[in-house]
């Protein structure tokens, strides 16, 4: 149709248009989708905190001091199971024990909290 002034658009022009569109759409499905991972991790390194939190709660309401070594567990906190270790050990004051909690997900390597305290070996 050379020649013709209707003011349409050509078949190439409405493609580019298309392709253009398109980039822009997967580039935010992109961001959106990472968006959802990155709340997920939080999400777990915020319960793995709370399970830390609580195992050191436990030790510290102990009216004895808990013994020098290492204990594991597992717990449940929101439907889904974590692994925790604590070790408990000397601190550079003898009178004092150092706690230290270190909770992962159930079957996974990487720590995704780890808390300290300390409190009376007496």
């Amino acid at each position: 149709m050379s020649g013709s002034a209707d003011g349409g658009f050509s078949l190439l022009e409405v493609v580019v248009a298309i392709a253009v569109f398109s980039l822009g759409a997967l580039a935010t499905l992109n961001v959106l989708g990472q968006s959802g991972r990155n709340a997920e991790a939080d999400e777990a390194r915020v319960i793995a905190g709370v399970v830390a939190e609580n195992r050191i709660a436990e030790v510290m309401a102990m009216s004895r001091p808990p013994p020098v070594g290492a204990s594991r567990g597992t717990e449940t906190a929101l439907a889904r199971d974590w692994d925790w270790e604590i070790q408990v050990g000397p601190s550079p004051e003898p009178r004092i024990l150092r706690i230290d909690v270190r909770v992962r997900e159930a079957g996974r390597d990487q720590v995704l909290a780890e808390y300290s305290s300390f409190r009376s070996a007496r």
